[in-house]
């Protein structure tokens, strides 16, 4: 029987990979990473940096956020659900869906069973092009770190 794939999605900074870590702790299903670990290595060269120096650098502006943003758009225009495919490849849970058409595709190919938004008072992220309507589950993590853990 397959396990069941499920995606954290939410603003920049909001908790996606927090609660995912928790989640996974809580279920037993293995953390794939979020899709950023799939657009690295695309990322990097563009950049002229190691991977780990691109990924430490992806939330300096909103320039690096837009960067990453087109790159994953580029990786996936073929397939919009592509970075999730990769994920699920290698693990039950994952995130970091930022476009209207990965969402979408998503949804429509049933490539998550199921989808959870992670909210928290952050400033707006540039680079999402849905909301909380998308999800099946809402968290709310404007408290700390026990809270969200409840």
């Amino acid at each position: 029987m397959r396990r069941p794939r499920v995606l954290f999605v939410g603003h920049g900074r909001a908790g996606k990979d927090t609660a995912a870590e928790m989640f996974c702790d809580a279920t037993g299903l293995k953390f794939a990473g979020t899709f950023s670990k799939y657009i690295i290595r695309f990322v990097a060269p563009k950049l002229g940096l190691t991977e780990d120096d691109a990924y430490a650098r992806r939330h300096e502006s909103d320039e690096m956020r837009m960067l990453w943003f087109h790159t994953g758009n580029e990786v996936r225009s073929s397939d919009p659900a592509l970075l999730a495919k990769m994920a699920f490849e290698n693990g039950d849970v994952s995130g970091g869906v930022r476009g209207l058409p990965e969402i979408e595709a998503i949804r429509r190919d049933r490539v998550a069973d199921m989808i959870v938004w992670v909210e928290r008072d952050v400033p707006t992220d540039p680079t999402m092009e849905f909301g909380r309507e998308y999800a099946d589950v809402v968290i709310e993590n404007n408290g700390t770190i026990e809270d969200l853990r409840v």
